[in-house]
């Protein structure tokens, strides 16, 4: 009875990993098909936009970050990185569109997909390390303090996002983007899931009231608790609706039976899915637009207080 048991279980890997192997090479064979035809006005249009987008808004978040030489703070880190990995995809972009113009083969091909894994699984890996934090400051104060306060922590962390990315990369080089869609798609599963249990986790402290938050006075607590539960549905909506296309890839090709199925439209679909996640270069700024508003008030009050120095020193 234990052997027809043991039978049954290898038979049931060998069939899987058979029909992941033969997903995998049909995929592969699809996206070659496609890659065959000229679907650049598909694809530079929303390279474009994020282009016009994100190189500008990535920019003004580093310039926000290293500005003033202060001391950044966890949330800060995460952001200057996520704007030099944003800034350094946005930059590969033209590759793309060259190829796109040209010809997507050859080694130039494979360099686009191996640097697309910066937007595919660096940038989600930021985001969702954002909404992480945001939770461990408003449920878990004191061990967010203590890991704060050592640049150690996020030295090692950031490394170890950098690590993980790059090492993708040359794995994504080395078997093509299409072979490997499959395990990104269910990474960016576990992410996601992270992402919606850290917004669940802070909704149930919102529902908690702390010492003194039903005082009069006593909503500074509620405050950050809520402004924690505004910058995690502005990375998690945006990052879903995103991200969405990359993540139905694998079942719309389970719809396809054979690669001769084929048609411009089933490519122009796979074209979109494909390019829409690069625009999630342009999520991490709108997280910290509120330093924004502080700079342009910073602004503001520094253009009165000269005025009003002009008017004391020059009265009419």
């Amino acid at each position: 009875m234990a052997n027809i048991t043991s039978n049954e279980t290898n038979t049931q890997t060998i069939y899987s990993n058979i029909s992941s192997s033969h997903f995998l090479l049909l995929f592969l064979a699809i996206v070659d098909k496609c890659n065959e035809n000229d679907f650049s006005c598909v694809r530079l249009p929303v390279e474009i936009l994020t282009l016009l987008i994100g190189i500008p808004a990535n920019v003004a978040l580093l310039w926000l970050m290293l500005r003033g030489g202060k001391a950044l703070s966890p949330s800060e880190v995460l952001g200057l990185n996520l704007a030099v990995l944003n800034i350094l995809f946005c930059g590969s972009l033209p590759l793309d569109m060259y190829i796109s113009l040209s010809g997507r083969t050859g080694t130039l091909l494979l360099v686009t997909e191996a640097l697309s894994i910066l937007n595919i699984i660096g940038c989600p890996i930021l985001l969702t390390s954002m909404c992480v934090e945001r939770y461990l400051a408003v449920a878990h104060a004191v061990l967010y303090i203590e890991l704060g306060s050592k640049w150690e922590y996020r030295a090692v962390w950031m490394a170890l996002i950098w690590i993980l990315t790059l090492v993708i990369a040359v794995i994504t080089y080395q078997e093509r983007l299409p072979k490997i869609v499959l395990y990104l798609s269910l990474i960016l599963d576990v992410f996601f899931l992270i992402m919606l249990a850290c917004l669940m986790g802070i909704v149930c402290v919102l529902r908690k009231k702390g010492p003194g938050e039903g005082q009069t006075g006593g909503r500074g607590g509620s405050t950050i608790k809520n402004e924690a539960l505004k910058n995690t549905l502005l990375i998690l909506i945006p990052t879903a609706v995103i991200y969405a296309p990359l993540l139905a890839i694998t079942p719309y090709v389970l719809t396809l039976k054979d690669d001769d199925e084929i048609s411009d439209s089933h490519c122009l679909v796979l074209n979109l899915m494909h390019t829409v996640p690069g625009l999630g270069a342009c999520i991490g700024p709108v997280f910290y637009k509120s330093r924004a508003r502080q700079l342009l008030c910073w602004k503001k009050n520094a253009e009165k207080g000269q005025t009003t120095l002009q008017e004391q020193h020059h009265p009419k």
